[in-house]
């Protein structure tokens, strides 16, 4: 079982979940996120009592009523999502709870909350493109800001970034871990199979389902982007075993995004997704989750994608521990990349 911080594990006894997590008829809040990733998290998070903390996506209202615990009575908790109904939904719960720390605020996420700043902490549940400047700008020296981000600049390559804001305003990366959720967006989605950006070629088959592809290589040529989901929808991959037993596919992912981001291309369908390698000939992408791929069978791309993992193996198999976050400021925030970690000189 996972231990999380005393502090944690309280906050979770003092919270019901499924009070925030369900419907009236017992399904699923859709914007929900898993329990044990919700604590990782906020352990990560280090929050302090009397703190004021900044969170990026409201979703069912679970996550900010465990942060009204840990900030406690002295402390405010400022929740930002897209969603109106969202924010309606959590505050009527919170209200029952008599959870009056918790600020509900209906916006779009990327502004943060300007009103309420300066803030000790930035959590966010859905992941922007680049950490926007405004969460930087509202936040206290020291700040540390846990937010989902895309390391390969695509859709679907995520990573869980642990990153301080300096005393000048600036952001310096501490820490990469695997995770990921839904893309950040403007308005409320209607449809949660194809991103609502980052999308470089999209088809749909017979039945309406979407097939979409993400690369550098599509971005420079949509026409033969969508001749290969085409082709993909009339001979659907296969499912072909990548891993052997023992190994770890998000320790490959991590080092992936490392040493190949440029070559990297995301694929999705009615199978799921996946990350790995695509041309105009074929796709060989690995699953988010297992030992497995998705293949149409073409030799190029899985030659390329296999010799990734031969390269892994002889480099001892290297995972999240071996790869640290690089912050570049742009215009519209600051990216993410992974790099590997140099070794210590003697």
């Amino acid at each position: 079982m996972t231990q999380y911080s005393s502090r944690v594990t309280a906050a979770l006894s003092a919270v019901d979940e499924d009070t925030y997590t369900l419907n009236p008829d017992g399904s699923l809040v859709t914007q929900t996120t898993a329990r044990p990733l919700i604590a990782s998290t906020l352990d990560g998070l280090n929050v302090q009592p009397g703190a004021k903390v900044l969170e990026i996506g409201t979703g069912s209202g679970y996550s900010s009523a465990l942060l009204s615990e840990l900030v406690g009575p002295s402390g405010t908790v400022v929740t930002v999502d897209v969603v109106p109904d969202l924010i309606e939904r959590a505050r009527t719960l919170h209200a029952q709870a008599g959870r009056t720390n918790v600020i509900l605020v209906a916006a779009d996420g990327h502004h943060g909350a300007p009103d309420h700043a300066p803030f000790d902490r930035v959590v966010a549940w859905t992941t922007p493109e680049t950490i926007p400047h405004a969460w930087v700008e509202q936040s206290r020296p020291s700040c540390l800001v846990v937010a989902p981000v895309e390391l390969a600049g695509l859709v679907k390559s995520h990573a869980v970034v642990t990153a301080e804001v300096t005393g000048d305003q600036n952001l310096t990366g501490r820490a990469l871990a695997p995770g990921g959720y839904v893309e950040m967006h403007g308005a409320d989605l209607d449809q949660w199979t194809v991103p609502p950006r980052g999308v470089d070629a999209l088809v749909h088959d017979g039945q309406g389902a979407a097939w979409w592809i993400a690369s550098s290589w599509a971005k420079k040529h949509p026409a033969e982007a969508g001749k290969l989901l085409t082709g993909l929808v009339d001979e659907q991959p296969q499912t072909v075993r990548v891993f052997e037993d023992g190994e770890d596919p998000t320790a490959f992912r991590a080092w992936m995004y490392a040493t190949h981001p440029d070559e990297l291309a995301t694929l999705g369908g009615p199978m799921g997704f996946g990350v790995g390698a695509a041309d105009s000939a074929g796709v060989f992408v690995f699953r988010p989750f297992g030992p497995d791929a998705l293949s149409n069978g073409a030799m190029t791309t899985e030659t390329v994608a296999r010799g990734w993992v031969e390269t892994w193996r002889s480099a001892g198999r290297p995972g999240w521990a071996s790869v640290r976050p690089v912050l570049l400021r742009e215009s519209t925030g600051w990216r993410v990349r992974a790099e590997e970690n140099q070794p210590v000189r003697s």
